[in-house]
């Protein structure tokens, strides 16, 4: 069965992304990417966005809606990453987006960060991904120091942030715990 998340805001507002709701996709809602914005609202523009574990890629989307230059998406699910490629097609998005099938902490390892201003990290709730991930962008010496990291997780997950990280903003909505973050330089 075929669902829709809208686009929120920017020039894409009110384009809906299909996702499947059968699958193991738990779309950002909007709320939360209206918080997500705000916070982000004079950084968003110009910027170059990565979506790790995309998904729907409404995070990603959204963010070029709202003026950010280009995003690149990292999903592992095939069917997901499939949708995603076409409802970048259908937006006629492809010029300012860039998909990759591939494992997010693989992704981390194997390429350089050091174009991003962004990073939008909304891995499986209660797989453990976001300390992993933490960790892995926070030994990433090319990381551009003014580089915000929006997390989003499971309000019932015992999360440490590592010290090395700064909690910049903090939001919970519903079950759902949203973080932006920046790493702290030595």
């Amino acid at each position: 069965m075929k669902n829709s998340i809208r686009i929120s805001g920017g020039t894409l507002k009110g384009k809906k992304v299909p996702f499947d709701f059968k699958s193991s996709l738990r779309p950002t809602s909007n709320k939360l990417k209206e918080i997500l914005f705000n916070w982000l609202q004079f950084e968003i523009k110009d910027s170059i966005c990565l979506d790790l574990f995309a998904g729907t890629g409404s995070i990603g989307i959204e963010a070029i809606s709202r003026g950010s230059a280009k995003t690149v998406f990292v999903e592992l699910n095939k069917r997901n990453y499939s949708q995603l490629s076409k409802t970048l097609i259908s937006l006629d998005l492809k010029e300012r987006t860039k998909v990759f099938f591939k494992d997010a902490k693989t992704w981390i390892r194997n390429n350089d960060l050091s174009g991003f201003d962004l990073i939008f990290l909304d891995p499986p709730f209660e797989e453990n991904y976001e300390l992993k991930i933490l960790n892995l962008l926070i030994q990433h010496k090319k990381l551009k120091s003014s580089c915000k990291i929006y997390l989003e997780y499971s309000k019932f997950t015992d999360l440490e942030i590592p010290k090395s990280i700064s909690i910049l903003k903090e939001k919970s909505v519903g079950d759902v715990k949203a973080l932006l973050l920046c790493i702290n330089e030595n």
